[in-house]
């Protein structure tokens, strides 16, 4: 199937308007809440942990309030994929979007770091949850002339995450007023009721769950059925490699800017360096938006799979690129808004993908399980870049900044691994997910 963007959304109306605005709120938030703690984590950290905390202490809690995050992503995702199928897709997204607020919220009054641990634990069983539900709901509602462009639409909110936690960041007076930022956060509470007051279930869920009540949400189904096994375990190898790089690579692209501001000579508590910072993040931000939204063409000119390749191709090439030449701030900007683009267009493929490779019985269950079992791996990223930058300034003495680049250009590798799981999968362009 080759749909042009004007015959793609021809003969589509309010109730899709309706499910696609809602769904992609509720991603929008999901992901602010998620990059917000990026930004103002070691400031929390530095705060709950007391003056007398080591900087080596600081940089450690805060990668474990990271890797915590993603486990709890992945956990919900596990969880709420099952429920998602069995409970419905409306109802569960509505309790997630209330868990990950109402705890992204009490985040703002922690007294330990330990309790700040906790909370963000139980915040990411939400935000891990909302996806599977929305993405389900999205293949299911909309016909297959239109579904990779609502799926990728859909993934494009995490750009809009993104720029939101900047701005609220910004907003509240800097990471170091982290507990108002958090106490933010939990506006997206009111998100839940408009999903249960304006959207009904996909009536392919519905259908599936009065012919087979007792198979919706059947963990065990996929392995045990033969082709359900072999797409579930493609489509988790593909993903494992590429969230795992994804976030040893675009999130130390922080780091790499900070780095390269001070190299300038510029202190991190001047006005000239939270402007500049601010606006290369939004810059980055803007690139994975245009990676977002740009997969999706692609995946329908040259089918799921090629699209799949094309991007990881470009992610392999670009990143390293990005993190070894990045030699002044313009560069920085070009070179990250590239590479930006190729990494972010990934996971418009996961969105779009997934979801066509169960049938509805068990679709959030299988989507929910490949997306989010990956996170448990790329939960261990960010110490792992730790450790890995500690150990080339100790064992070949080479600074910080450089440490950073070159750790990120040698993660980016794993795009060359998840690479290898695309020929295992399907292709499952223009397929109907009717009367599954």
């Amino acid at each position: 199937m080759n749909q042009t963007v004007p015959g793609a959304f021809s003969g589509l109306g309010r109730k899709h308007a309706l499910v696609l605005g809602i769904s992609y709120l509720g991603w929008v938030f999901d992901i602010m809440d998620m990059f917000l703690l990026v930004l103002v984590k070691d400031s929390a950290m530095r705060e709950l942990l007391g003056p007398a905390a080591s900087g080596d202490s600081v940089k450690a809690y805060a990668a474990y309030a990271v890797s915590l995050t993603l486990v709890g992503w992945s956990l919900g995702g596990l969880i709420f994929g099952v429920i998602t199928d069995k409970w419905g897709r409306t109802r569960t997204m509505a309790l997630t979007i209330v868990i990950y607020s109402v705890f992204t919220g009490l985040c703002g009054f922690a007294q330990t770091a330990q309790q700040l641990l906790i909370l963000r634990f139980i915040a990411a069983l939400g935000i891990g949850g909302e996806w599977a539900a929305g993405a389900s709901i999205i293949a299911e509602v909309f016909p297959a002339r239109s579904r990779a462009w609502g799926a990728g639409i859909l993934q494009s909110a995490s750009a809009v995450g993104f720029m939101a936690a900047i701005v609220l960041e910004r907003a509240v007076g800097g990471s170091q007023n982290w507990r108002h930022a958090f106490i933010a956060g939990a506006i997206p509470a009111v998100l839940a009721v408009l999903v249960r007051m304006g959207m009904s279930e996909p009536e392919a869920w519905v259908a599936a769950k009065s012919k087979a009540a007792e198979k919706t949400g059947a963990l065990r189904e996929l392995f045990s059925n033969p082709e359900l096994r072999r797409r579930m375990l493609a489509a988790t190898g593909l993903a494992l490699f590429g969230i795992a790089a994804y976030w040893c690579t675009n999130f130390e692209a922080n780091n790499s800017l900070v780095n390269l501001l001070k190299g300038q000579g510029l202190l991190p508590s001047s006005d000239e360096f939270k402007n500049l910072k601010t606006q290369g993040l939004l810059i980055m931000t803007v690139g994975n938006l245009a990676g977002f939204l740009g997969y999706i063409p692609i995946a329908e000119k040259t089918g799921r799979k090629w699209a799949f390749a094309i991007f990881h191709l470009g992610s392999l090439i670009s990143m390293p690129i990005a993190f070894l030449y990045s030699g002044d701030y313009y560069t920085w900007l070009a070179l990250f808004f590239v590479a930006g683009a190729f990494t972010s267009g990934i996971y418009t493929g996961y969105t779009i993908t997934f979801p066509e490779l169960f049938p509805t019985r068990v679709r959030a269950t299988g989507a929910g399980f490949c997306y989010n079992v990956s996170r448990v791996v790329a939960a261990k990223g960010p110490p792992v870049m730790a450790q890995l930058q500690a150990f080339l300034i100790g064992s070949y003495a080479v600074s910080d900044a450089r440490a950073v680049a070159l750790a990120g250009a040698l993660m980016a590798g794993l795009y060359f691994c998840a690479a290898l799981f695309i020929p295992m999968l399907p292709e499952t362009r223009g397929i109907s997910l009717d009367g599954e």
